[in-house]
């Protein structure tokens, strides 16, 4: 059985078995006296290595899971379809997304490069079930010579702990200033750990929702709270590109982790062209949806999101037939993905699972009218070519190519922040 768990030290007193997506896993309850105790010896094991040194090690831990035959990759691609509720082959190729950009020990070493001091225990509260949220933060702070400690998410419980097994192989020092625990979040029997963890680390990085990070600001030093955020994607049809290679890019970013990443977009707006290319265009993306459909099937929505799928298309069919310039495709042969054929230029929040909005701008000038109250949570655009880098001065986080949307480098300023924003020490972000 896999385990929510690593520890550096030391068998846990207490292991018992939890439910994750269809896994069960082993999991360890530590009191609060044990959690202050696992602290303290994180805080006395901050590596003392070379910075270049601890990247490279982080480096050799990290090409681990992209190599397919390790031992260690092939058990995430085991486990981590039945814990996610992804297809396994979209694990597989999610995997070196997660993974390439920690194989790089120079690029690791200088993003973590820092005259700053850093702090002495960095946490970690992972959220949903994108694969791998906490390990950039993670590999940041060990190459940059914090300790660090990780709760992860229910929706992800391993990947972190994989990673953690695989450092301690490379190299057991390093691999003593890591921790990894799962809790059931905000749970009585949880309480007095939970309380320990956050008040005994100097600084917090946590992701989850609006209400999560709301409540978790006022009980740490210092913090980093990453909430709800979106993205989108921008087609220029005026442009000299090939129509059915930018669909399947967009598709891509569409149907990997289901649309359920905050990098996944919502809505992919053309710009410039005529009726006749947009329908092109449409066209196209709709069949690369059905083709991926086949290569990623695609997991199984909650209740209450198939719902708001439902009511969407309902919505969407009504409109056209009463004379409305809209249109609704979904999926071959129940393939469960839908796209939205709505040329104007407004903003909704898609139920997601690969729901799509293709809407219409006249000019680049008009997105942040039409994105309106939502330009503020959208994290990354997605580029065709030719998309102006004056998009930047929108204050987006980041700018990607359709098809890399989801494919971050170890520089994404997440949220705005510096990528060591919560590892330097100084004042809470």
């Amino acid at each position: 059985m896999e385990r929510a768990f690593h520890l550096p030290q030391g068998a846990p007193e207490r292991i018992r078995s939890a439910g994750f997506g269809g896994c069960t896993l082993a999991t360890t309850e530590l009191s609060a006296v044990q959690m202050r105790a696992l602290l303290a010896r994180l805080r006395a094991s901050a590596p003392r290595s070379t910075a270049a040194e601890r990247a490279a090690t982080l480096a050799r831990a990290a090409r681990r899971f992209l190599d397919a035959d390790d031992p260690l990759r092939r058990r995430a691609a085991d486990a981590l379809s039945a814990l996610t509720g992804f297809s396994r082959p979209m694990i597989e190729d999610a995997l070196p997304r997660v993974f390439t950009p920690l194989a790089d020990p120079g690029a690791l070493a200088r993003a973590a490069g820092t005259a700053q001091p850093v702090v002495g225990l960095l946490g970690i509260v992972g959220a949903g079930n994108v694969l791998g949220v906490p390990l950039f933060k993670t590999a940041l702070a060990l190459a940059a010579g914090a300790a660090c400690m990780v709760k992860p998410a229910t929706g992800e419980p391993l990947l972190s702990v994989l990673f953690a097994q695989a450092l301690s192989e490379a190299d057991p020092e390093l691999a003593a200033a890591l921790a990894v625990v799962w809790w059931p979040g905000g749970a009585a029997g949880s309480a007095g750990c939970e309380a320990e963890f956050l008040s005994g680390v100097d600084s917090l990085i946590a992701y989850g929702s609006d209400g999560a990070i709301a409540s978790l600001a006022p009980r740490v030093r210092r913090f980093v709270g990453h909430g709800h955020k979106l993205s989108i994607g921008i087609v220029r049809l005026d442009a000299d590109a090939d129509l059915r290679l930018l669909a399947a890019a967009a598709a891509t970013d569409i149907a990997l982790y289901d649309q359920l990443g905050c990098l996944s977009p919502q809505s992919l707006y053309t710009v410039g062209g005529d009726a006749e290319s947009r329908g092109v265009f449409v066209d196209h993306l709709a069949a690369a949806l059905d083709d991926l459909a086949r290569r990623w099937p695609a997991g199984e929505a909650s209740p209450s999101q198939a719902l708001a799928i439902r009511r969407l298309r309902d919505e969407y069919e009504w409109r056209g037939l009463s004379g409305e310039s809209v249109s609704l495709r979904t999926g071959a042969a129940g393939a469960t993905w839908t796209l939205v054929d709505d040329p104007t230029c407004g903003f909704r929040p898609s139920p997601l699972h690969r729901t799509i909005f293709v809407r219409r701008l006249e000019t680049l000038d008009a997105l942040p009218r039409a994105l309106g109250e939502w330009l503020p949570r959208v994290e990354c655009i997605g580029m065709g070519p030719q998309v102006d880098r004056a998009l930047s001065t929108l204050g987006i986080p980041r700018l990607a190519p359709l098809g890399c949307m989801q494919s971050p480098d170890l520089g994404w300023r997440q949220g705005g922040c510096d990528p060591m924003a919560g590892i330097i020490a100084g004042e809470a972000n």
